[in-house]
């Protein structure tokens, strides 16, 4: 395996692949809110996924040199440079991609799924069913000049608001789980920004953690599984929920092992 750091055309990504191993497929990491390029710091993951014939794309999209400070309106088109990066790496299988996305990661994978037909495949940790406000660089300022998390074609995308009155010492340890709850109370704004995650050109798989105390991941899975299923989705979906935390689920060896039986049977 061998690590490539990729500074160009506005991208800053780690790329890990097996140059021996031709026409592989990529799966692309998107990490959270921690910002960078997270996920190259859990490398037994990606070391088991390489030998397995995949490349790996772990992107920044923001707190990295040259990319957003906050986590606010981030372009939706940057990521599309990526999909372009990739499809001019020789060995890759083009425009045939899997995103593998954790907490805010998760919810840009599934617009991403959403919006572009080179997405061929999901994975979501800690998932939303919703399109979230954005974070600013102080949390304690999180209601003022509230702004999307995520844009497209110069606009912010419509989003869900986190109450008016938050209590500071949830924001100081990040117990953050009441505040996602409390909003997503008012369900005909929450119905309004929902993820048209029907519309995402292949499987989907979701795995949450039942005791997580960022946000209530099990139950947005549940959400965006009864929209699916209302919505006649044409590819496999499925949920698994672990007795575990936010966090938890990304080490844990069950997941990884329904995550690798998924990505052999539908993105080889």
């Amino acid at each position: 395996m061998i690590k490539i750091e990729v500074n160009e055309n506005g991208l800053v990504a780690d790329f890990f692949t097996d140059p021996s191993t031709e026409q592989r497929k990529t799966i692309i990491l998107l990490g959270g809110s921690e910002g960078g390029k997270s996920w190259s710091r859990i490398r037994r993951p990606i070391e088991l996924l390489v030998q397995r014939g995949y490349s790996l794309l772990s992107l920044a999209y923001f707190q990295s040199k040259g990319l957003p400070s906050t986590l606010e309106e981030i372009p939706l088109e940057y990521y599309g440079k990526a999909f372009d990066w990739l499809s001019n790496q020789e060995g890759i299988v083009p425009n045939e991609y899997a995103i593998l996305g954790g907490s805010k990661g998760s919810e840009a994978a599934l617009l991403l799924g959403s919006k572009y037909r080179q997405v061929k495949a999901v994975i979501a940790f800690s998932p939303s069913s919703v399109v979230w406000q954005g974070i600013p660089a102080n949390r304690f300022e999180i209601s003022k000049d509230v702004k999307s998390s995520w844009s497209f074609k110069g606009e912010g995308l419509p989003f869900l608001a986190y109450p008016s009155s938050i209590n500071k010492w949830d924001l100081i340890f990040l117990r953050l789980r009441r505040m996602h709850e409390d909003a997503l109370q008012n369900t005909s704004i929450a119905r309004d920004v929902a993820i048209p995650v029907e519309n995402i050109q292949g499987p989907i798989l979701l795995v949450s953690g039942e005791r997580d105390r960022l946000w209530p991941a099990t139950h947005m899975s549940d959400q965006i599984m009864t929209r699916l299923q209302s919505k006649g989705f044409d590819y496999p979906y499925e949920h698994l929920s672990f007795n575990s935390g936010h966090n938890g689920i990304v080490m844990n060896r069950s997941s990884w092992r329904r995550i690798f039986g998924f990505l052999e049977e539908h993105f080889v």
